[in-house]
């Protein structure tokens, strides 16, 4: 069994005493009803409270309302009458043994009263990306009432049993501008030198001791490196740490860059535990614990980095998403049963960048509305036939087996997976393999009777006398009528990123979507010349958006020749004729590939319709869609037998 001591070893921080180093971090998920905790995000939090967690984090605002990007996401700090539903949050949190934290959090909105104007704020109108609201420039008396507000709620906090109180200082919010030379050009107290830019920080941790008491430990979370051209570096987020320790602040809590950095930072492409190295800079430097976070989901790397000393803290938001039961197996050496993450990034795209109530994980169906019901055991245990082996398949059966039923999988081909056999080919796509890996290991913990090599036709399955049968046949490339599109040198995207088909060295790749991005990807590990022929205005449009631009950025600069707007009229053996605003163009190429999507396979749920008792339908033989989807829908299906 893998021994996880250091990870699991306890930390005083201030008057918390913490049982592990695994921090839930604060997420605006949507759960919050009227500033209130609802039933919803009472039970995300307890069920990784129930996990194990050394701690939890939670967001706080002040004045949230439908209006701007925290809206009714996030619990509401200023305002005392929430005390009791809060208090019985925090109790419920307490009795599992965690300390519970929360954090004050502007973002870029701000009200300077209750039912005033939600405008966006700034210490200076610089350094901006596209924004919601006009910014305006906030005056040194609002500045005032700015810092009285964190006093308040955090006065509220302290009386609702929270434990302690952090302010979130980065990613481009309104709090870090101030302590960044790239955006606070103020002329001010308030701005200039380090002194100047600090004096916000420091005035909000003085008010909050003053109001919520000396013994109520302040956090602090901020960008150990703003990675924006201006902006500071590892050393200057070294200065702002020891400024902050020297203010009595107890913690510092590590993000990465803003939201408008121009670089990578918490998708597929960065490697697992890249940002430690920050983290480690700054611990050296200061007397304080230190957390790092980002792309940390292995416990066996987060065990190793608190063992080296390069960090205190592994503070985790997706990781904790996917399986809330992480720290419990980590703790007992159940790695093969973590549902890890596979860094998709779809929740982000939709709790932070889609401002939507956070309901689907690509892993983890029991997030969103599925948390308002609890997966129960079968009233009457049925036999269950489960026909593929893709991931809604395997998920199906999974939920089935779960619940008591007598479950059996057939598969057509030698090994389970479906479609992630391809999906895992391109770069930095490997960690799909954790969705994989999951899921077999539970089917046979399970006990799910799996047959591989199966044909399922109508007459098999009802010869097998199933009481359900659960239709998961997939999907199969779709082949749109274009003249050509039968000759030798046009191959799928499919056959190529499986293995199964050769292609030339000048490559035209039909369709502009996520599957012809990644074949494109793939190629270029090869050599290839690559051109992408879209008839949409976009490429990549189906790209979730803290990936897409990061996949056309790097697509165009391997050389890649981007084509949008292009409609595909006829293939022939030296190029791919298209029209473009009514122009005819031509692209050459030896190969051309085809990755216009997919399209379901439906024949054996037609086939079976009124001829068994209780049939079923999930994932891509319903309608093609993203991982997340299928194991929804299959999660839902089999919940409900």
């Amino acid at each position: 069994m893998t021994e996880l001591k250091n990870l699991f070893s306890p930390l005083q921080v201030g008057t918390m005493e913490l049982k592990n180093r695994i921090v839930l971090l604060p997420t605006a998920l949507g759960y919050a009803r009227d500033g209130e905790p609802s039933k919803r995000l009472t039970t995300y939090l307890e069920e990784r409270a129930r996990g194990g967690v050394g701690c939890i984090e939670t967001p706080c605002s002040f004045f949230p309302s439908s209006e701007g990007i925290e809206g009714t996401f996030i619990l509401d700090g200023s305002e005392p009458a929430h005390i009791p539903a809060f208090k019985r949050l925090t109790d419920l949190i307490h009795s599992y043994g965690v300390p519970f934290v929360g954090q004050l959090i502007t973002l870029m909105g701000w009200r300077k009263e209750k039912g005033g104007p939600y405008e966006l704020v700034f210490p200076s109108v610089t350094a901006m990306r596209r924004e919601f609201l006009p910014p305006r420039e906030i005056t040194a008396e609002e500045i005032g009432i700015f810092v009285r507000q964190h006093g308040d709620a955090a006065r509220i906090l302290r009386e609702s049993g929270f434990d302690a109180v952090e302010v979130m200082g980065g990613v481009g919010a309104v709090v870090s501008r101030f302590m960044s030379p790239l955006a606070n050009l103020r002329t001010d107290e308030y701005g200039g030198s380090f002194e100047n830019r600090m004096r916000l920080p420091l005035e909000i941790i003085a008010e909050i001791k003053k109001k919520a008491g000396e013994d109520f430990p302040v956090l602090w979370r901020y960008s150990g490196h703003e990675f924006m051209d201006g902006g500071y570096d590892v050393e200057g987020a070294i200065e702002i740490g020891r400024c902050l320790e020297g203010a009595g602040v107890k913690w510092l809590n590590l993000q990465v860059g803003w939201h408008d950095s121009p670089i990578p930072l918490i998708t597929k492409e960065v490697p697992q535990g890249h940002w430690v190295y920050i983290a480690d800079s700054i611990k050296q430097k200061v007397g304080i614990p230190v957390m790092t976070t980002y792309r940390i989901t292995d416990p066996v790397m987060a065990d190793r980095i608190i063992a080296e000393g390069r960090a205190d803290l592994i503070g985790m938001a997706r990781a904790l998403f996917c399986d809330p039961e992480f720290p419990n197996k980590a703790k007992a050496g159940r790695l093969d049963e973590i549902n890890r993450c596979i860094c998709c990034c779809r929740c982000v795209d939709q709790a932070v960048g889609g401002g939507k109530p956070f309901d689907i994980c690509s892993v983890n169906a029991r997030i969103g509305p599925e948390l308002d019901t609890p997966l129960e055991g079968a009233t009457r245990k049925k036999k269950v036939l489960v026909v593929g082996g893709g991931v809604a398949g395997m998920e199906a059966a999974r939920v089935a087996a779960l619940r008591g039923h007598q479950v059996t999988l057939w598969e057509c081909s030698d090994r389970l997976g479906g479609l992630l056999d391809w999906a895992m080919v391109p770069p930095n796509k490997t960690e799909l393999r954790y969705v994989l890996d999951y899921l077999g290991n539970e089917l046979r913990k399970l006990s799910v009777d799996v047959r591989i090599l199966k044909e399922a036709t109508a007459d098999a399955v009802i010869a097998e006398k199933p009481e359900a049968v659960i239709v998961a046949t997939g999907s199969h490339p779709l082949i749109p009528l274009i003249p050509g599109i039968e000759g030798p040198n046009v191959v799928l995207a499919l056959d190529v990123l499986a293995g199964k088909a050769e292609v030339g060295q000048q490559v035209v790749i039909v369709g502009g979507g996520k599957i012809g991005c990644e074949t494109a990807q793939h190629l270029l590990t090869k050599g290839k010349t690559i051109t992408i022929v879209e008839m949409l205005a976009k490429i990549g449009v189906d790209i979730g958006a803290s990936e897409r631009f990061i996949t056309v950025n790097s697509l165009r600069r391997a050389g890649v020749v981007l084509e949008p707007n292009a409609k595909v009229i006829e293939i022939t053996p030296e190029a791919v004729k298209a029209l473009r605003e009514g122009e005819e163009i031509a692209f050459k190429g030896d190969t051309v590939i085809i990755a216009v999507g997919l399209e379901a396979t439906k024949d054996l749920e037609k086939a079976l319709r009124g001829r068994v008792e209780e049939i079923y339908a999930v994932g891509d033989c319903v309608e093609p869609k993203r991982i997340g989807d299928a194991i929804k829908a299959a999660y839902l299906t089999a919940r409900d037998i």
